[in-house]
């Protein structure tokens, strides 16, 4: 077996269903920033859904306010 079949194996947690298995020699750096950049991707599109949950609403609190 040489050092580029070596894998070790990570602990992902609940989230991540478990463990992951990934080369030795991976770059952890760009493996962790490619998680955060998913993490980050995620958390602007709640901020959207939010956004457009809380313009629908006021727009529906609006327009049934006048219509009564």
């Amino acid at each position: 077996m040489t050092n580029e079949d070596k894998k070790i194996s990570i602990e992902t947690g609940d989230a991540g269903k478990g463990t992951s298995d990934i080369a030795e020699e991976a770059n952890t750096e760009e493996l962790e920033e490619r998680a955060l950049s998913v993490f980050s991707s995620e958390r602007n599109e709640d901020l959207t859904a939010l956004t457009f949950c809380l313009i629908t609403t006021f727009f529906v609190l609006l327009f049934t306010k006048w219509l009564v």
